[in-house]
């Protein structure tokens, strides 16, 4: 049971700070292509990406992630506390 506990604490750690650096590295790749492309003509249509908002909804999962690992090892603290 410590063993999994541990384990899933981990990898909420790990997943929350994987997602919050691919957010980041994906944001800046969209900025640079962004400024690379042409600026339309007028009355030419044109496609704004949205990667602001990938961008929060990936920081914010990693920061979920994150604060469920740490209250894990804080209540498997806690838990380790009473047994003894």
């Amino acid at each position: 049971m410590d063993i999994a506990l541990l384990v899933v604490q981990w990898a909420l750690v790990l997943l929350g700070l994987y997602l919050m650096a691919l957010a980041l590295y994906l944001r800046m790749i969209e900025i640079d292509w962004a400024d690379m492309r042409d600026s339309p003509l007028s009355g030419e249509d044109f496609y704004i990406l949205p990667s602001w908002q990938r961008f929060l909804l990936g920081m914010t999962t990693g920061t979920i992630a994150l604060g469920l690992g740490a209250m894990l090892f804080y209540l498997r603290r806690i838990y380790l506390l009473r047994r003894q």
